[in-house]
């Protein structure tokens, strides 16, 4: 039976914790404040992979594909702070996403216990939604992250991923007040939680390998020019009518994927070597599937495929993959100037950046 977006993805309300905070990581009374104010800046993450796309589907609310990740310093820029009047939690006129933040302040509150009123303020990366690039659940992890901080961090790095990412929604247009529950793999927390630019998440949002990137490699993205700007119902939808064949790549690769990554990508990585972790993710995207399976996601994703696939196989760079479903294609490289003409020759709009190895980072009011 295809999925139904009214049936299996209702609306829920805004802060309203659709899945509680696992017991053993509650803590067992209201945490006290460490400070009335924190500041923190929060990588982005490219999902380079899922691990088995057809567990993409919803499975009681928990998505279970599991995903390789790249985490970037595209930064999200977050300051929380301890106010004395006004709503329970408001944000600044010039907050990026305030519905989002809004809501990852008001899921902190509930799952700690605490009273105080916040007022959030967010900075985000200058980029259209629906890039593949995770911002909305980047905003809501970092502002998440901010408020744990504000306490003291109570709750470890590794339940938080887990917490945000069965409590993950979007924005509807013309809607403050509820979110769409669109699945969410647990990447965007993880790339500023746990350290290191390269990770593995298994499927139930776990941690599970993590690795650094040498400095001298960059990052190039490449996306349309003139991206589709979906509202996320309409973008759901999309996706979901595509849910049949992401189940059957996961099928029929699956098994090949985990043993490729964990027997021949992933030591060589820890050795250095990204040549094999870039034979993976080319063949999973070009050649097993799954960029036809997120054509949706731009008219002219097939076509622009077929354009920047030789960044791989001329080894102008060691990893090109797409992220999440696209449309932004991503390139790992030592020459990231001929990365950028290669991906402005096929059409797209190029942003340079570098890998994040250290997770988020906390500033004080001098740096700012």
């Amino acid at each position: 039976m295809s999925p139904s977006i009214d049936r299996d993805f209702p609306p829920f309300p805004l802060g309203a914790p659709r899945y509680p905070l696992a017991l053993e990581a509650m803590p067992s009374k209201a945490p006290q404040p460490v400070a009335d104010r924190i500041r923190l800046a929060y990588p982005s993450r490219i999902n380079a992979m899922a691990l088995d796309s057809s567990k993409i589907v919803p499975n009681r609310g928990a998505y279970l594909a599991g995903e390789l990740l790249f985490a970037c310093d595209l930064m999200r820029r977050v300051e929380v702070e301890i106010v004395g009047d006004g709503p329970t939690v408001q944000t600044t006129p010039d907050c990026d996403h305030p519905v989002l933040a809004r809501h990852a302040a008001l899921l902190m509150r509930t799952a700690l216990g605490t009273h105080e009123r916040l007022r959030v303020q967010v900075s985000a990366p200058d980029l259209p939604a629906h890039l593949g690039l995770g911002s909305s659940s980047g905003q809501i992890a970092a502002v998440a992250a901010a408020v744990n901080e504000l306490y003291g961090r109570p709750v470890t790095a590794r339940q938080l991923v887990k917490f945000l990412a069965l409590n993950h929604g979007e924005e509807i247009d013309q809607e403050n007040d509820h979110l769409l529950p669109v699945q969410c793999l647990g990447g965007s927390a993880a790339a500023g939680l746990i350290p290191g630019a390269v990770q593995v998440l298994a499927g139930a949002q776990v941690p599970l390998l993590q690795a650094t990137l040498p400095e001298e490699i960059h990052i190039v993205l490449g996306m349309p020019r003139d991206p589709v700007i979906w509202d996320a119902r309409d973008s759901l939808a999309a996706e979901a009518r595509h849910f049949d064949a992401f189940t059957t790549t996961g099928r029929t690769y699956g098994p090949e994927i985990a043993y490729r990554l964990l027997h021949d990508a992933w030591p060589a990585l820890t050795d250095g070597d990204l040549q094999p972790l870039g034979s993976l993710l080319f063949d999973y995207r070009f050649r097993m599937g799954s960029l036809a399976n997120c054509a949706f996601s731009h008219p002219d994703l097939l076509a622009t495929g077929e354009k920047v696939e030789h960044i791989f196989t001329d080894r102008l760079a060691e990893i090109l993959t797409l992220s999440s479903v696209g449309p932004t294609f991503a390139a790992l490289t030592r020459t990231p100037e001929r990365c950028e003409q290669a991906f402005a020759d096929a059409g797209l709009r190029t942003l340079r950046s570098r890998p994040c190895n250290g997770g988020y980072t906390l500033h004080s009011q001098e740096e700012q």
